[in-house]
């Protein structure tokens, strides 16, 4: 898949690299994520997009599937994987690597990539942004609905198209203002409640992308989702 030194999976082919200070000083945060994994999709599904982001369940998948069925033979980084639901659309002569902080995600997504017999596949609990890879490691990145939650979401997508390589593409979908009235007037009170999660508008996102050197694409909305393709 590519050449980058990390240590072995373990017993649930997770690789570990995330020092221990961080559990020290992100304890908050882990919890959060530390979470049963059906639980979680569950909760994503049927109450988050729904209600809060006021998005349609059906066309947030179809718009995933119309630009992730398309790659053959790439190497592809799913940042904040979580429970890996993106796999579903991912042909078999891909090689596959999903990140996250969650180690009970991960697991989850580990029962869920066995059976998609990807060429080359590995599962890391690392933070979005320090990604543990050299320059140009992969062809196609994707974020699905997390960029809000990564603390320092600058800095994630400035990582992107240094491990990204030349002619590549990063798609995300990130909740945000501006294009939906209800999802705004709802999300205003989710980012007064809970205070890591980042209130971003579309010109936030495309002002990064395009700093970093990521030439930014709307795709569509969905409700108060966004989502974009960037390439490098």
């Amino acid at each position: 898949m590519n050449n980058n030194e990390l240590p072995d999976p373990d017993e649930n082919g997770i690789i570990r690299i995330l020092p221990i200070s961080f559990f020290a000083d992100k304890k908050q945060l882990l919890r959060k994520f530390n979470i049963n994994p059906h639980i979680y999709d569950f909760f994503q599904e049927h109450i988050v997009r729904p209600f809060i982001h006021k998005a349609n369940y059906n066309r947030h998948y179809e718009i995933l599937k119309s630009e992730l069925t398309m790659l053959k033979n790439k190497n592809i980084l799913d940042i904040a994987c979580g429970t890996g639901s993106i796999v579903t659309y991912l042909d078999p002569s891909n090689c596959y690597t999903g990140l996250d902080i969650s180690y009970k995600l991960l697991k989850n997504a580990s029962k869920r990539i066995k059976s998609r017999k990807f060429k080359e596949k590995s599962l890391i609990q690392g933070k979005a942004e320090n990604l543990p890879y050299k320059n140009n490691s992969f062809d196609f990145i994707c974020c699905n609905t997390a960029l809000h939650m990564i603390p320092d979401y600058k800095k994630a997508i400035q990582e992107i198209p240094r491990v990204l390589d030349t002619g590549g593409s990063f798609l995300g979908c990130c909740p945000v203002t501006g294009i939906d009235n209800k999802f705004d007037k709802i999300w205003k009170k989710v980012v007064q409640k809970r205070k890591m999660i980042h209130s971003l508008s579309e010109d936030d996102i495309k002002s990064i992308c395009e700093i970093s050197g990521l030439k930014y694409k709307q795709i569509g909305t969905n409700g108060g989702l966004l989502y974009f393709r960037s390439e490098k």
